[in-house]
């Protein structure tokens, strides 16, 4: 121990900050120095005024192209009729109808009445082949009603009903008629317009040959 009177002082306690880990502590950060600032305001650079350009440019030219399709597909549009196929339920009465007019079956397999009904431009009646039992059934079609279809079967006196609805509004200008083919029984011609009387639907169905 060190006596008072050799004329020594005891060593001061260092001041916080001071030392090494002070002078780590003064250290002035990159950021406070404007480094960080710096590089941060070069990844913040905005768009040039020709990158603006450039990017309307193409832009427009899109939209000219967009345009420019539409307005083709407008026209050709009045210029050609709706096309009725393309419809699910016009394919399911197409289907059908021309199944029902290929089995038709005997020397006259349109009768000219069945019941209360009576062939007309709108209502087919036939005579079709059941090929599960070998025997013949009526089918009669009724077009009507405008946006519905009835199919009406009967075997052996028993009706059994089929109704297609949903159809398009012009489809109630469908029309039958007869169509003469030589050595074979008479065809069906089907027929349907657009709300601007443009032929839509024309086609022949034609019975086949049962042996």
């Amino acid at each position: 121990m060190v006596s008072p009177s050799s004329g020594l002082r005891p060593p001061s306690p260092r001041k916080r900050g001071e030392g090494q880990q002070g002078a780590l502590v003064r250290c002035p950060s990159p950021r406070l120095r404007g480094e960080g600032g710096a590089k941060r305001r070069v990844r913040g650079r905005g768009y040039t005024l020709l990158e603006v350009v450039v990017s309307m440019a193409v832009f427009g030219m899109f939209l000219v192209i967009l345009a420019m399709l539409t307005v083709e597909m407008r026209a050709q549009e009045k210029r050609l009729p709706v096309n009725f196929l393309r419809h699910p339920q016009v394919i399911v009465v197409v289907s059908k109808l021309r199944r029902d007019v290929q089995d038709a079956f005997g020397p006259a397999p349109y009768p000219e009445s069945y019941g209360e009904y009576t062939q007309s431009p709108q209502t087919l009646i036939v005579q079709s082949h059941v090929k599960e039992t070998g025997g013949v059934q009526t089918i009669v079609w009724d077009f009507r009603t405008p946006g519905e279809v009835k199919r009406r079967a009967y075997n052996v006196g028993v009706p059994t009903d089929w109704t297609s609805r949903g159809l398009p509004p012009d489809f109630s200008s469908f029309k039958i008629d007869a169509v003469g083919i030589p050595g074979r029984p008479y065809g069906v011609h089907i027929t349907a317009r657009d709300g601007k009387g443009r032929l839509a639907i024309d086609q022949i169905l034609q019975p086949r040959a049962h042996e």
